[in-house]
């Protein structure tokens, strides 16, 4: 969190998959030369999830709304996902005037567990 490196992929990712190992390889081991190097990923798929998230798309869906307005406070990208956003956000104890980065993993998580919740009914 709090990076220029942490996004929309590294929430999505985290929920269910562990980065084990990484390595860079150079732009000069292809040709044509690419004019960026590259990094592999390797992931491990998480045995235990702690969340309670039934959809995934559900996590894409707040992702996608939250992450849309990247450098501004989440507080409009809330109401766009509940009608009752400040209570909602005093429940999670979410702070509106945070920006997307600023949040966890686990506040993503908590938001769509409560986004499945108020659909439920």
């Amino acid at each position: 969190p709090d990076t220029k490196h942490y996004g929309r992929i590294t929430v999505l990712t985290n929920f269910r998959l562990d980065v084990i190992d990484s390595f860079n390889i150079s732009k000069k081991c292809f040709f044509p030369i690419p004019n960026v190097d590259s990094k592999v990923i390797v992931f491990k798929p998480k045995l235990k999830v702690d969340n309670k998230i039934t959809n995934i798309e559900s996590l894409e869906k707040i992702t996608q709304i939250i992450f849309s307005g990247r450098r501004k406070m989440i507080n409009k990208a809330f109401s766009k996902l509940f009608r009752n956003y400040k209570e909602v956000s005093e429940f999670l104890n979410i702070d509106l005037k945070k920006r997307p980065s600023e949040l966890l993993c686990e506040d993503y998580y908590k938001i769509a567990e409560h986004y499945e919740k108020s659909f439920e009914l």
